[in-house]
């Protein structure tokens, strides 16, 4: 039985922004965090790392919150 990937946070090294993404299967991970420039300040300075705990829980908050808009 295959195991969804883990969450993951995108980090910007320059500004600091951040996106945690939690896929639910690995085809679902790359279509959410296509990101090859930061958003923000537009430089390649994107790095990944595991989500913790607080991360995971504020991005299930926020997508349980917008569905209820």
């Amino acid at each position: 039985m295959p195991l969804p990937p883990r969450p993951f946070t995108l980090v910007c090294v320059h500004c600091s922004w951040k996106k945690t993404v939690l896929p639910h299967s690995e085809l679902a991970s790359f279509g959410q965090a296509a990101f090859i420039l930061c958003p923000e300040c537009h430089t390649p300075s994107l790095e990944g790392r595991q989500a913790n705990r607080h991360e995971i829980l504020r991005t299930r908050l926020e997508q349980f919150l917008s569905l209820n808009d």
